[in-house]
């Protein structure tokens, strides 16, 4: 019995080791510059997508080559996103040069649609779309903890990735944007 309950203890202390180690890989630093294309080459690729975003009208990541995209993974029933949300709708009234895509894992455009009329986001430059089936966030990025959020260089390589709410208009994410538009 006792053999029993110290393999049960060793197997959970390994397996939160394991958990905190995997989930402590460090994101891409801000402070890197990567306006020389020689530095690109150690970030990953964005691998572009299509999407339908909640007003109908279909969407290509291609179509925005040679700008900073900003992709935000989230849901209505998310508490950190929701907090997330109006951030990142100032981020796109700041910053019309920059396009944000707000996928959300919600199972309805109603939840959505709900959620908008005390959230508003109006700005061009701000899509809001639902990912059926989430095959966008889990089976293209592997995202499974939301809030989560890519930033996409003009050049189409992955910057940044940020897990979790951010202060979306501090001066960490004005810098990194700075930096890109070089």
């Amino acid at each position: 019995m006792r053999y029993n309950i110290l393999l049960l203890i060793i197997s959970i202390l390994i397996g939160a080791g394991l958990t905190f180690w995997l989930d402590a890989k460090p994101a891409v630093s801000s402070s890197e510059n990567i306006s020389d294309k020689a530095e690109t080459a150690s970030y990953e690729k964005f691998p572009h997508f299509t999407f339908t975003d909640i007003k109908g009208n279909k969407h290509n990541t291609k179509d925005f080559k040679g700008k900073i995209i900003v992709l935000n993974f989230w849901a209505t029933w998310c508490a950190p996103c929701v907090v997330e949300f109006p951030k990142l709708v100032k981020l796109a009234q700041n910053h019309p040069d920059v396009i944000v895509i707000a996928l959300s894992s919600d199972t309805s455009n109603e939840a959505i649609q709900k959620f908008l009329k005390k959230n508003p986001a109006k700005e061009d430059n701000f899509i809001i779309a639902r990912d059926q089936k989430r095959k966008i966030t889990t089976d293209i990025f592997q995202t499974y903890k939301i809030p989560e959020t890519l930033i996409i260089s003009p050049s189409g390589y992955i910057v940044k990735k940020i897990i979790g709410d951010t202060e979306w208009n501090g001066s960490e994410i004005k810098k990194l944007l700075l930096s890109l538009e070089k």
